[in-house]
C-alpha cells in the first residue's frame, strides 16, 4: 500500500515493552489506513527537577517540530509524561497549528481525548479467579487514588465481585501507587495474620503483583497454592519473577489502534472497521493455571537485539565522529557505524541551515525550535544511499515522504549538544520489532551531536586562519598596519630618522582588561592612534599591543611624547563613548640599535616581553577572579530567568558587590543587571513568536515576579507591548 498521508505521535520514550506496544498498535493501524506515523519523542521522561537541564532541554525541543511539519493528525500521549511543564509546552505548541488533534489520558480542557480500555479486563481476570479457581475472599492492590487508569481498573474489580455475589469493602482494598512499598507491607500483614489471608490478590498493575509475589514467597506463603496472584499490563515484571504473574496483556497495543482509528474519523470523516487488537488474558504460574508464561516477543527480540548491538558497542564510533575534517567526512563516518541499528530502512540526519552558528560570533547559535530548511547530512538506505548535502524545507519532515512508499513507522529525536541545537535524526522502519531509543541510540546520537560540533569548532579555526590571511599588512577593517605591516615599513622609517639625525624609539602601549567581545574599544583605538601618529609609524602588532617609532634626541623627549599621546587617546575614547571607565593603560619604551629585520624583530620581541610583564604586575589583582567572572556570566547566558542577585553573587566569589561590578563591566562593557534584563526579554521574544503561552507564562518562564514589570521592561527594550511584538510576528507568518 502507497502511504497517502502522516500522523503525528507524541510520546516521552520508548523503552518499556509497554511503549512499543502501544507504538506497534498505533503504526499497524496507521499502515493498514495508508499513513505514515511520525514519532516525536524525547527519549527522556523528564522529571520536574531536571526541567531546566540544557541537555534535557535540547532533547525535548524535538517537540517543537509539530509546530512545523506538515501533518494530518496528531496523537498527544498526554498521560505519559511525567512533568506538567513539557505538557504546557506541548499543548502550547498544539495550539499553533491547525492540525486536528487527539489527546490519550489527559485532561486538557475543549480537548478531544480518548482512554484507554481499563474496565474490561479488570473483570474478566477478576472473574477467571472466581469462576475458574472458586477464590471467594479477594483482596485488590489499586493503583493511584482518584486517577483515572486506577479507578477505572478497580472499578472491573468491584463489578465482577458484586456479580459473582462477592462483597468488597475498602478495608478488602489498598492502593499502591504502582510501587513495590504497599505490595511488600501487604505481603507481609498476610504471613503474620494482621489480616485475613485471601484467597487471591487482584493487583491493578505488574509491578505491584511481582513485588507481592516476592513478599510472600519471603514470609512463607506459597504462591500460588496458599495465595494466588494476578497483575495487569504484561509488562517486563510479570515474567521476571517466580512464579511468573498471570496477567492482562494487549491493553497498549489496543489502544494504540484505536487512537489511530478516532483521529482518521477526526481527519476523514469515517470510522474505520478495523479491529487489530484485543486485550486478553495471559496465563501465569500466579493463578496456578500454568507453571511458565511464554517470553514475549518483544521482549525476547529486545534481548536477541541487545545482545548482537553489545558486540558493536566498542567500535570507535565516538572518535570516527570526531575525527570528520569536512561535511562530507563526517556524513561518510556516520554511514560507517550506523550498523549497530538493525531493521531500520531509512537513517536520515538533517541539520538546522544555521548549524555551524555565526562565524563571527561563535556564543551565538540556535538554543530553540528548528530552521526553516534543514541541511541532508546523511540519508543512508537499507540497499542504495539517497542523495545527501542539499536543502529542504523542513515542513516536509523528510524529503522521502514526499516520493512514494509504503507506510512507515520514523522515529524523531533531538540533534544538540552543548546548548546548541543542531538538528534532527529520523529513523524509519517497517517493523515495530526494530524501533530503538535506549542507551545505546542515545549513545550514537550524542556521538554524531559530538561530531557536528567538533566540525563546527574547526570550520570556525579555517575561519579566522583565512581571515588572519586577509590582513597582509593591515587590518581588513580600520587599516590599521598589522605587525607584518610594521616590520616590512620600520627599516625604512629607522633610516630615514638615522639621516636626519635622530634617535629612533620604539613605544608600545597596551591596556587591561581585555574587554572580552569590545570590538568598538579596538576599532576607536585602531582610529584614534592613527590619526594622531600621521607622520609616524603606527600599527597593532598584537590583538591589543599598538607600537609607534617616535623619533627623539634623549629619552626625556619620549616621556614627554608618550605621556601626551596617552592624553590624547584617552581625550578620543571620551569623544566616542561618553562619560564610561576608560581602561587602564600600559606603556614601555626600547631605543632601536639596528636597522636590519633582523635586530628590529629582536627589540620588538623583547619590549613587547617587558610590556606584558609589566602588564601582569598591574593587572594581579584583577585576574585572579576573571574565570570566575566569565563562568558566572556564560551561567547568566544559559538560565537568565534565575533570581541573580549580586549580594548573593559577590559571596559566592568571594569579593566585594562594588569590586565584583566593576570587574563585569570592565569585562564586558555592560553590567550584571543589563545582561540579565537583555536575555530575559530575548527569550521572552523567542516565547511570544514561537508558542502560545499567555503572556503572564512567558514572563514568570522569564523570570518576572509581577506582570506589570515584564511588560514595562518589554517595551523599554523592544519599543512596543509584548502583545504587539507577537501580532507583528503571526501577521509576517501569514
Amino acid at each position: 500500500m502507497t502511504a497517502k498521508g502522516r500522523f503525528g505521535l507524541v510520546i516521552p520514550e520508548i523503552n518499556s515493552p509497554l511503549d512499543r506496544d502501544f507504538v506497534e498498535g498505533a503504526y499497524a493501524q496507521a499502515k493498514a489506513l495508508g499513513y505514515d506515523l511520525i514519532v516525536y519523542t524525547g527519549i527522556y521522561n523528564c522529571l520536574r527537577e531536571y526541567r531546566y537541564d540544557s541537555y534535557i532541554s535540547g532533547l525535548e525541543n524535538i517537540y517543537t517540530l509539530i509546530c512545523t511539519h506538515k501533518l494530518d493528525g496528531i496523537l498527544f500521549a498526554e498521560e505519559r509524561f511525567h512533568t506538567q511543564d513539557v505538557i504546557d509546552k506541548i499543548n502550547g505548541y498544539l495550539k499553533l497549528t491547525n492540525t486536528p488533534c487527539l489527546i490519550l489520558g489527559g485532561n486538557s480542557p475543549n480537548a478531544n481525548i480518548i482512554n484507554a480500555d481499563e474496565y474490561g479486563s479488570m473483570y474478566r481476570i477478576t472473574r477467571h479467579m472466581t469462576d475458574e479457581h472458586g477464590c471467594r475472599k479477594l483482596y485488590c492492590l489499586a493503583g493511584v487514588p482518584n486517577h483515572r487508569s486506577s479507578e477505572e481498573r478497580l472499578r472491573g474489580f468491584k463489578d465482577a465481585c458484586t456479580d459473582c455475589g462477592i462483597s468488597t469493602s475498602e478495608s478488602d482494598i489498598r492502593y499502591g501507587w504502582f510501587w513495590k512499598d504497599v505490595p511488600a507491607q501487604l505481603g507481609r500483614d498476610i504471613a503474620s495474620g494482621e489480616i485475613t489471608r485471601p484467597d487471591a490478590v487482584i493487583c491493578c498493575n505488574d509491578v505491584m503483583a511481582a513485588a507481592l509475589i516476592d513478599s510472600l514467597t519471603e514470609n512463607g506463603i506459597r504462591v500460588p497454592e496458599d495465595v494466588k496472584v494476578t497483575g495487569f499490563d504484561g509488562g517486563w515484571d510479570s515474567l521476571m519473577c517466580q512464579p511468573s504473574v498471570t496477567t492482562i496483556i494487549g491493553r497498549d497495543k489496543q489502544f494504540g489502534a484505536d487512537a489511530v482509528c478516532r483521529l482518521y474519523s477526526m481527519v476523514a470523516g469515517t470510522i474505520p472497521r478495523q479491529e487489530l487488537f484485543s486485550q486478553s488474558i495471559r496465563f501465569g504460574g500466579s493463578c496456578g493455571c500454568c507453571k511458565e508464561a511464554p517470553m514475549d516477543r518483544h521482549i525476547s527480540e529486545m534481548i536477541h537485539m541487545n545482545i548482537e548491538k553489545r558486540t558493536f558497542i566498542a567500535t570507535d564510533f565516538i572518535h570516527r565522529m570526531t575525527d570528520a575534517q569536512s561535511v562530507a567526512d563526517l556524513s561518510e563516518h556516520i554511514n560507517e557505524v550506523c550498523h549497530i541499528f538493525k531493521g531500520v530502512k531509512w537513517l536520515d540526519v538533517c541539520l538546522c541551515s544555521d548549524w555551524q552558528g555565526d562565524m563571527n560570533n561563535p556564543d551565538d547559535f540556535r538554543q530553540y525550535g528548528y530552521s526553516d530548511y534543514m541541511y541532508m547530512l546523511l540519508s543512508r538506505r537499507e540497499d542504495n544511499n539517497g542523495s545527501s548535502f542539499f536543502s529542504f524545507p523542513t515542513a516536509q519532515v523528510l524529503p522521502a515522504l514526499c516520493e512514494q512508499h509504503e507506510p512507515h513507522l520514523i522515529m524523531l529525536t533531538s540533534l544538540h549538544c552543548s546548548g546548541q541545537i543542531f538538528g534532527y535524526i529520523a529513523t524509519a522502519y517497517t517493523e515495530c520489532t526494530y524501533i530503538t531509543a535506549d542507551e545505546y541510540y542515545v549513545s550514537w546520537c550524542d556521538s554524531v551531536a559530538n561530531g557536528v560540533k567538533s566540525l563546527q569548532r574547526k570550520l570556525f579555526a579555517q575561519h579566522f586562519s583565512k581571515q588572519l590571511e586577509k590582513l597582509s599588512e593591515t587590518d581588513p577593517v580600520t587599516g590599521i598596519f598589522n605587525r607584518r605591516g610594521f616590520m616590512v615599513h620600520a627599516s625604512e622609517m629607522l633610516n630615514q630618522y638615522d639621516n636626519e639625525g635622530r634617535k629612533s624609539y620604539l613605544l608600545l602601549i597596551t591596556y587591561y582588561p581585555e574587554k572580552v567581545g569590545a570590538v568598538a574599544l579596538k576599532a576607536a583605538m585602531d582610529t584614534i592612534l592613527t590619526e594622531l601618529c600621521i607622520h609616524r609609524l603606527c600599527a597593532r602588532i598584537n590583538d591589543n599591543i599598538y607600537a609607534v617609532i617616535i623619533p627623539s634626541q634623549d629619552e626625556s623627549g619620549i616621556v614627554n611624547t608618550t605621556e601626551n599621546l596617552i592624553a590624547a587617546v584617552e581625550s578620543g575614547l571620551l569623544d566616542r563613548f561618553g562619560d564610561v571607565k576608560l581602561p587602564e593603560f600600559v606603556t614601555y619604551t626600547s631605543i632601536f640599535t639596528s636597522n636590519e629585520s633582523s635586530g628590529i624583530e629582536k627589540t620588538v620581541d623583547e619590549a613587547m616581553q617587558s610590556l606584558i610583564d609589566r602588564k601582569k604586575a598591574a593587572e594581579s589583582n584583577f585576574t585572579d577572579y576573571r574565570e570566575l567572572i566569565y563562568r558566572l556570566r556564560r551561567n547568566i547566558f544559559s538560565q537568565p530567568q534565575k533570581e541573580w542577585e549580586i549580594e548573593n553573587i559577590s559571596h559566592d566569589i568571594g569579593i566585594s558587590k562594588s569590586h565584583l561590578q566593576r570587574l563585569y563591566k570592565q569585562l564586558f562593557s555592560t553590567s550584571i543587571k543589563d545582561d540579565v534584563i537583555n536575555l530575559r526579554i530575548k527569550r521572552a521574544m523567542q516565547l511570544l513568536e514561537h508558542t502560545d503561552m499567555r503572556i503572564v507564562e512567558i514572563a514568570e518562564q522569564c523570570g518576572y515576579r509581577s506582570e506589570n514589570h515584564f511588560m514595562r521592561q518589554f517595551k523599554e527594550k523592544c519599543g512596543r507591548t509584548a502583545a504587539q511584538f507577537r501580532r507583528e510576528k503571526r501577521a509576517l507568518l501569514l
